[in-house]
């Protein structure tokens, strides 16, 4: 059923594969444009549609962008059908008619689902399933893909129907364009904090010669942001933080804390600045990740719940900066007072508290 409806030429052969599939591009120059069947059939994509040379060439038939050789054993894009001049310009007409759609299922969504799902808004050129390789270099699907219509017509058609779901779920729609410049500003944006978090780190360092302690007991100069708390749940209890933080590195998150112990199955993550956790999760999918293969609800923190937790946090911090900033100044008076440990000092068995990265 594919094959007739011609997604197999579109696939291979059409303009966008054309431009990128290199061991394809190298085939095509050996001998006119033909390809041999033989070596057609080593894309697993096209041998999962049919192994049998003579259902494909009947299913080319009706293509006109495909031709079949008179000994029925290659095929070729047709010669009046020219590739395109890949060029800036030809670059930026296709971005023009390309749409970022999201809101896919993470774990059972399929090209053929897609393809079927898209048939009502043909005419398009292709689908991009957008992935990403985790820590077991297993490419995940994202829940988004890009569509590049046939034409610009096409694709304003698509962006102007009022609401388009998919399997009870509105898609999220945003054309290629607009997408990747926001993307291209997170980046700059991400550097920019990273730069000043970092020049600011340098300057807290310079300043902490003084009674750090007390001020840190006081809280007045170290409140956490609101609206940055994020609660999850259902997580597998051989989960890790650094499992966690993989997941949201997807979703650019700016992370100051994961509060979570391995064996449990709920946590929270707080972000950076003041209310950075509501735009992060309209990145995902209806509050859904995936992790470890297991889908995972988020929701941000709001009201009592956020006000119980951030004060809980601050104590958690305060005691912890206190007890470091303790042991390191007993620590110096120590060694300012030239003394040296009793061999049977129980202090000699005690690791001076390391500071925690908390934010």
């Amino acid at each position: 059923l594919i094959l007739k409806k011609n997604f197999f030429p579109q696939y291979y052969f059409g303009n966008v594969n054309m431009q990128r599939d290199k061991f394809l591009i190298e085939q095509a120059k050996l001998d006119e444009g033909w390809i041999p069947m033989t070596v057609m059939l080593k894309f697993k994509k096209l041998a999962s549609l049919s192994s049998n040379v003579d259902t494909i060439l009947k299913a080319l038939e009706t293509s006109e962008l495909m031709e079949v050789s008179e000994d029925k054993k290659k095929i070729r894009r047709s010669l009046k059908h020219p590739l395109p001049e890949y060029n800036e310009g030809y670059r930026k007409a296709q971005e023009a008619r390309t749409v970022y759609v999201k809101g896919f299922s993470l774990t059972d969504t399929t090209m053929d689902k897609l393809i079927a799902f898209f048939e009502q808004y043909k005419p398009y050129e292709t689908i991009v399933m957008r992935k990403y390789q985790d820590k077991d270099k297993v490419f995940k699907f994202k829940g988004s893909v890009f569509v590049q219509f046939e034409t610009l017509e096409s694709a304003k058609a698509f962006m102007s129907v009022e609401s388009i779901k998919y399997e009870e779920t509105e898609l999220i729609r945003k054309w290629a364009a607009i997408y990747n410049a926001d993307k291209a500003q997170e980046k700059d944006e991400r550097r920019r904090k990273r730069a000043d978090k970092m020049k600011k780190s340098t300057t807290e360092e310079k300043e902490s010669e003084g009674d750090e302690t007390e001020q840190i007991s006081t809280g007045t100069e170290n409140k956490l942001p609101k609206g940055s708390v994020i609660y999850f749940s259902n997580v597998s209890k051989t989960c890790t933080r650094e499992d966690i933080k993989e997941c949201l590195d997807k979703f650019d998150a700016d992370i100051a804390y994961i509060d979570f112990q391995r064996g449990n199955t709920e946590g929270w993550i707080r972000l950076q600045g003041e209310n950075a956790a509501k735009p992060l999760l309209e990145k995902t999918n209806e509050g859904k990740v995936v992790i470890k293969d297991i889908e995972v609800t988020c929701k941000l923190l709001e009201g009592e719940e956020e006000n119980k937790y951030l004060a809980k946090a601050m104590e958690d911090m305060v005691a912890s900066k206190n007890k470091y900033h303790k042991a390191k100044r007993g620590n110096k008076k120590g060694r300012a007072r030239g003394t040296k440990k009793r061999g049977n000092s129980p202090s000699r068995d005690v690791t001076p508290a390391k500071k925690r990265a908390i934010d």
